[in-house]
């Protein structure tokens, strides 16, 4: 079976058994919201973000908030996520970047939004995909990136080489919504540790078979 094949049979049996993205990240009501709870969750799990996002947001709800706090009062707000020192100062820089050079509103492109403190393409992606609603690129995040090599569809490491290797298999329609797939089982089925291979709906269709927990 060609890997086209196998991974289109692969997508359906994702979207049958996951229909709606559970989890995530939350509470946030805007592009920038979202953008600064995204830059929040790198090294972070998403339940200690969304722990602290409803009082930050409340605190903090737009660039100009930050921009005129300090770095020391967003290392307050933020202390329980982690590096969240070296977070502070990006969002700090962030915040009075989109300022000065987008009148407060957050661009809609990669190649702008990378240039933001703090912002990869993992990040923009996330924000472009979720928010926008715009197919640039893949999110590739640790189950993306464990879930891709699993299921044999690319041997690379590095995260942007990952995205590539994607997109040439996946139509940019579903660039947003494979991740999601990918999180959900990566969650509660292909996990980092003991993964559940002997009940999982994908393990004709995947070829690491010898990660089969005992």
């Amino acid at each position: 079976m060609s890997l086209p094949d196998r991974f289109s049979k692969i997508l359906l049996l994702l979207e049958k058994n996951y229909p709606v993205f559970f989890g995530g990240l939350a509470n946030f009501s805007s592009p920038f919201q979202l953008l600064i709870a995204t830059v929040l969750s790198a090294q972070s799990t998403d339940k200690q973000v969304n722990s602290i996002t409803k009082e930050l947001f409340d605190r903090f709800p737009d660039p100009e908030a930050f921009a005129s706090s300090s770095i020391s009062e967003i290392e307050n707000s933020i202390s329980k996520v982690g590096l969240y020192k070296n977070k502070a100062k990006f969002i700090f820089e962030l915040s009075k970047q989109l300022i000065t050079e987008y009148d407060s509103i957050v661009p809609t492109s990669i190649t702008e939004l990378v240039n933001l403190p703090g912002v990869g393409r993992k990040t923009a992606n996330v924000l472009l995909n979720d928010w926008f609603n715009i197919h640039e690129g893949i999110a590739v995040d640790t189950h993306v990136k464990r879930l891709s090599y699993r299921m044999g569809l690319t041997d690379k490491t590095d995260p942007n080489k990952i995205e590539v290797d994607l997109q040439e298999i996946i139509s940019s329609e579903k660039w947003g919504r494979i991740t999601h797939l990918f999180i959900s089982h990566g969650r509660l089925v292909c996990k980092a540790q003991k993964p559940l291979c002997k009940t999982c709906f994908l393990l004709k269709l995947c070829p690491r078979v010898d990660v089969i927990e005992e």
